[in-house]
């Protein structure tokens, strides 16, 4: 149920292992207590972007974590920071400046289809 999403500027490879990073990211989730079966992430490579005042030679990764509703903040926080801090290990060292961020949105259960 729990959808990871991770957008990337392209040019982040080949110095960051993307692969690695859904991984990663998937295990980090699960650790906090997630289903892991239930838990489907990916990665989208941006070709077309423009970062802050670097533009099209600036990098970012942007993570959306997506749960059904009823969670409190304090867990969304738990769960997003886990993502963000595994991802950042993958990304920090290797791509200076490289802009990481992540956003929790809520799925309406009514409209979620299995």
């Amino acid at each position: 149920m729990p959808h990871i999403i991770i957008e990337h500027s392209n040019n982040i490879e080949p110095e960051v292992n993307v692969q690695k990073i859904v991984e990663d990211a998937h295990e980090a989730l699960a650790s906090q207590g997630i289903d892991k079966g239930r838990i489907k992430t990916r990665a989208v490579a941006v070709n077309n972007f423009s970062v802050g005042d670097k533009g099209k030679e600036g990098a970012f990764v942007h993570i959306t974590l997506l749960l059904l509703e009823g969670r409190d903040i304090p867990t969304k926080q738990q769960y997003g920071q886990a993502i963000h801090k595994a991802v950042q290990v993958q990304v920090a060292d290797k791509i200076a400046g490289c802009a990481i961020t992540l956003e929790v949105r809520d799925m309406v259960t009514e409209a979620y289809i299995l």
